[in-house]
């Protein structure tokens, strides 16, 4: 993006002196310097889609706000305790700001996006006069942090209804904040921001512009190889973005749009695994990277009880083919898709030709068996017994990463996985394959 158009935020801080001349910072990742703005700024920033034709396949972020909190913005009156805060112009301004934040919107659409608009203009104005009247001040950080994360909620919705102008004052005051201390809280929280915006982008317009997950990729390992102490936004933006683009490689025809989403995914598991390892999100990654790399290995440590009481096991694979199906009961794609197609399998080939075992991650199993009361679901059913390693908690799930449902895997007879992700349509004319 060129410099000419890192304007608002960043005239302010040259101004009043507030960039020290490091110029480390850039509203491009670091670890893709070339090409990745440019492609951000190929999609439309205000182009909401009017139908889901647009809308891109993701996984959820924690936006939960790490920053430090408005409360004690409150006088020592309203605390009824001394506030944190020196009561001055800056306090009294983001007190202003909080206000604003929950004042009513009209309930007429139209009418609400205007005020809106307006309200995140007057919040970006006030923010900045507190950044101008704290940023000297150590003792004074505080406040600065505030009005910085209230800055960027407000150029990030912004950008998000608007345009590409918008766009590109939200990368500018990003960048401003690089420039200024490429190493600080401030620049993290614009780094994350951008993170955040390309997943929302991804989510609106992914399947049109995929461009979106890629960049939300390369943002999040950014913002977790700049700030690891940080390490559970750092987890979440890794493991969204890794998720994200994985489902999104699923749900695309396009074979090398495919590819280049799953490296994506890989890369951002990868990395998840290897510096937040402790982490519930690492350890996801790790059972996610276990999975991918599976096709082509021998099938083990996958076993199960099922509703009849019985006992599954890989080690009974060999001899016969396998299609193995996660599944849960509201799925409207099992019940409409997959399961018709494993009911002509098993119509058309018998169980010494094939093999096919469910796991069914229901949580309730009354809910389970009513289903199967009223839908005939072919083969062995793993089902845990015990209520906390159902549904998602199941340990096939979390030891093989699974990340969604159906998802069905091809065993052949050496008990070799062949694929870990085929589609309803797919499943024919690989077994089809398979047995000739």
């Amino acid at each position: 993006m060129p410099m000419s158009k890192f304007l608002r935020l960043s005239s302010v801080m040259l101004v009043t002196g507030i960039v020290s001349g490091c110029g480390a910072g850039s509203p491009e990742p670091s670890s893709a310097k070339t090409g990745t703005v440019d492609a951000v700024k190929t999609a439309d920033a205000g182009e909401t889609p009017t139908n889901l034709r647009n809308s891109g396949v993701v996984a959820s972020i924690d936006t939960a706000d790490k920053s430090p909190k408005l409360d004690g913005l409150k006088s020592d009156s309203e605390n009824g305790e001394k506030s944190p805060f020196p009561d001055d112009e800056a306090t009294q301004t983001l007190r202003e700001i909080q206000q604003l934040r929950i004042s009513p919107v009209p309930t007429d659409l139209a009418e609400a996006r205007k005020t809106r608009r307006e309200r995140n203009e007057r919040i970006v104005d006030m923010a900045t006069k507190v950044l101008r009247l704290t940023m000297h001040e150590e003792v004074r950080k505080p406040q600065f942090h505030l009005a910085v994360g209230q800055l960027l909620e407000a150029r990030f919705q912004m950008a998000l209804a608007g345009t590409q102008e918008d766009v590109d004052l939200f990368y500018a005051d990003v960048q401003a904040l690089n420039e200024r201390d490429d190493k600080s809280i401030a620049a993290a929280e614009g780094v994350y921001y951008i993170a955040r915006f390309a997943h929302t982008k991804a989510g609106l317009m992914g399947k049109s512009q995929p461009v979106w997950f890629e960049t939300l990729s390369r943002w999040a390992r950014e913002f977790a190889d700049r700030f690891p102490e940080q390490a559970p936004r750092a987890a979440s933006l890794l493991f969204g973005a890794a998720r994200s683009c994985e489902l999104q490689s699923l749900a695309s025809p396009d074979k090398e749009l495919s590819t280049r989403l799953l490296t994506e995914s890989r890369l951002c598991y990868t990395a998840l695994a290897e510096k937040f390892a402790t982490t519930d999100q690492g350890q996801e990654a790790s059972a996610s990277l276990r999975r991918m790399a599976l096709a082509g290995q021998t099938l083990s440590q996958f076993s199960g009880p099922t509703l009849e009481g019985g006992f599954v096991t890989s080690d009974d694979f060999s001899g016969i083919p396998t299609v193995i199906f996660f599944w849960d009961s509201e799925s409207d794609e099992f019940t409409t898709d997959l399961l018709p197609v494993l009911a002509k399998i098993s119509t058309a080939l018998p169980s010494s030709k094939l093999r096919l075992v469910g796991v069914a991650l229901d949580e309730d199993e009354e809910t389970l068996n009513a289903y199967l009361e009223n839908h005939k679901v072919p083969g062995q059913q793993i089902f845990f017994t015990q209520g906390e390693q159902r549904s998602w908690n199941s340990p096939l799930v979390r030891f093989w990463g699974i990340a969604q449902s159906p998802t069905v895997w091809l065993v052949d007879a050496e008990g070799k996985v062949l694929s870990t992700s085929l589609e309803a349509a797919e499943l024919v004319p690989a077994i089809q394959k398979l047995l000739k």
